[in-house]
């Protein structure tokens, strides 16, 4: 019986050493695509108190975004360097917000995501691996990474006021020309 026991206790010792290692694996992979990444495009597909938009992002390391929204108000989030805008074209309304109270930081500092990646608690399915991490000022985000070639394919926000957020990234253009006067914030009324 003792031995029974033995190969049983040997087997999940082995599972959760591979698993450990596979985990590492994964997060080394996503690492080294993130960091390869200075420019980015891609359409998005963003659901958030049960509507759904979609637009365009130009995003530009390490200090700007640029998602275009399809719809009838024209809105844009615009980051460039620490202000979070967004701005309302058909009206010429410009809101601002604290960039510090987002995850945009994260996002667009390679080291500050590398840091998210590896402090973040890693679940790996068929397709895809998503990456937990919590700050208690900014609520949790779950990040979801393609096991193939390791992109980031969206993440889901869930902030502190418990209001969720999902966002899937799509056709993906890495490395292109993007000029910084795209991420001007126009003055707005």
């Amino acid at each position: 019986m003792p031995k029974k026991k033995f190969i049983v206790i040997l087997n999940i010792f082995i599972f959760l050493f591979n698993y450990s290692s596979l985990e590492a694996n994964n997060k080394i992979e996503i690492l080294k695509n993130l960091n390869n990444i200075q420019t980015l495009k891609f359409d998005f597909v963003q659901k958030s108190f049960d509507k759904k938009e979609t637009g365009i992002c130009y995003l530009k390391r390490p200090h700007f975004l640029k998602c275009s929204y399809e719809d009838k108000n024209q809105k844009e989030l615009i980051i460039n360097k620490r202000v979070l805008a967004i701005y309302h074209k058909r009206y010429n309304k410009i809101y601002r917000y604290p960039l510090s109270k987002s995850y945009f930081l994260e996002i667009l500092n390679g080291d500050k995501f590398s840091e998210v990646v590896m402090k973040g608690e890693m679940q790996i399915n068929n397709n895809f691996s998503e990456i937990q991490y919590l700050d208690e000022n900014k609520g949790e985000i779950i990040f979801n990474f393609n096991n193939k070639n390791y992109d980031l394919v969206g993440w889901r926000l869930i902030d502190i006021n418990n209001n969720v957020t999902v966002l899937e990234m799509n056709n993906q253009s890495k490395n292109i020309e993007i000029k910084k006067k795209i991420f001007f914030i126009p003055e707005g009324n």
